[in-house]
């Protein structure tokens, strides 16, 4: 067992053990996720690098068409899918961030198209560009931002085990939008519902900071 549950385990964790923690327990998985993004700058460098990622998705989908699939005669291509998939499941989660969070995301969109001229309508080159943005922005977030900035406090590895051992990438779409839901809490938004969340990551973030101290 790995990911959240394996990081629960491992501390001990029982604040709001048995509440209503939503679909895929995204409460208690964004309370524990959070202990490990405390720093501003960590929150900051996750905050626009996510939107990197967001983008580096869509170019590496954008070149591929659904086949017979158009709205308004216009053609419906793989990253356009993509946007209305992350949309639906964040939207779960909680509408009114999701319509933000994914209209972020969909503003890099146009982009695709200039870029893909730009490369002069290369498929393999529009991958590519993708890929290496995609372990760019990764690379910054885990190397700055948490060996940096947190001072070495990260779940990526957890993070990455549970994708690879439960193959369900769910869990791994749903990580950016705590970021960005953490700061709309931060502003005043449901402040009851960012109170239940934060009382997970504060039992936790001691215990990290503890663990951290003594080694």
């Amino acid at each position: 067992m790995e990911g959240m549950k394996a990081i629960a385990n491992k501390y001990g964790l029982k604040v709001n053990k048995q509440s209503d923690l939503g679909p895929f327990e995204w409460k208690r998985r964004m309370g524990i996720h959070l202990a490990f993004h405390r720093d501003p700058v960590n929150i900051f460098l996750h905050a626009i690098f996510s939107i990197v990622n967001a983008w580096a998705l869509l170019l590496i989908f954008f070149p591929f068409q659904v086949p017979g699939v158009s709205v308004f005669s216009l053609q419906v291509d793989v990253a356009m899918l993509l946007l209305c998939v992350v949309f639906m499941i964040y939207a779960m989660l909680d509408v009114g961030a999701a319509i933000l969070v994914t209209g972020a995301y969909a503003l890099t969109y146009p982009l695709c198209a200039l870029v893909m001229e730009l490369l002069q309508g290369s498929t393999g080159l529009m991958v590519a560009l993708g890929v290496f943005l995609t372990f760019f922005s990764l690379a910054v977030q885990v190397f700055i931002g948490h060996n940096i900035a947190e001072k070495g406090i990260d779940d990526a590895v957890e993070n990455f085990k549970e994708l690879f051992e439960s193959k369900n990438p769910i869990y791994f779409i749903l990580l950016p939008f705590y970021t960005y839901l953490d700061l709309l809490f931060l502003a005043g938004y449901k402040p009851e519902k960012a109170k239940f969340i934060w009382s997970m990551t504060d039992e936790l973030r001691p215990k990290l900071e503890a663990e951290l101290k003594a080694e």
